[in-house]
């Protein structure tokens, strides 16, 4: 038999869920994850934008 062994990151978002939904407390819109990724992406477009004016 199978053991189920699911991403850690995953259980931690569906506790937090769980437990905002038994608290009635509204839905998070993002997660921390979402956060740094987007974090990256501006950096890398400033990045990228600095780069072109100065060529």
């Amino acid at each position: 038999m199978r053991r189920f062994n699911p991403n850690p990151e995953y259980l931690q978002v569906r506790a937090e869920v769980r437990s905002n939904e038994l608290a009635g407390k509204p839905m998070p819109r993002t997660t921390p994850k979402d956060v740094r990724n987007a974090n990256a992406r501006r950096e890398i477009e400033r990045r990228r934008m600095e780069r072109d004016a100065r060529e």
